[in-house]
C-alpha cells in the first residue's frame, strides 16, 4: 500500500507544470486576472492545490510564502526542485500575471 501511495505522488509531482500549451491571453497580449487563473488551474494547482495549500510532491503552501515578486518570477521562469522551469512555456507576461495571482493566497 505505501508503494502505491508513492508511486502516485511521485506521477503527480512529475505531472506538477505539464508542458500544455496554455490558452492565449484574451485581449490583445494582456493577460488578465481570469486568464492568470486558468494559468494557474491548468500549471500550478495539481501540486499546490486550488487554494495554494495542497503541497504535493514537495511543493510549498504558497499561503505562507515570504516570497517577493521578483523571487517569484524568478521561480516560475526557472523551476526550482520538480517545479519544471516554465520560461519556454509561457510568455513573460504569463509568468508575471501567475506570481501576481499567487498573492491572492498569502495569509
Amino acid at each position: 500500500m505505501k508503494n502505491i501511495l508513492l508511486f502516485t505522488l511521485i506521477l503527480l509531482a512529475c505531472a506538477c507544470g505539464e508542458n500544455q500549451p496554455p490558452n492565449p491571453p484574451s485581449v490583445e497580449g494582456k493577460v488578465t486576472q481570469a486568464d492568470a487563473q486558468k494559468l494557474y488551474q491548468m500549471k500550478c494547482a495539481i501540486c499546490h492545490g486550488t487554494d495554494g495549500k495542497l503541497m504535493i510532491g514537495g511543493a510549498p503552501d504558497l499561503s505562507i510564502s515570504k516570497k517577493s515578486m521578483d523571487e517569484r518570477i524568478a521561480l516560475i521562469t526557472n523551476g526550482k526542485g520538480t517545479m519544471p522551469p516554465q520560461k519556454n512555456i509561457l510568455t513573460p507576461g504569463e509568468i508575471k500575471a501567475l506570481a501576481v495571482y499567487v498573492e491572492n493566497f498569502l495569509n
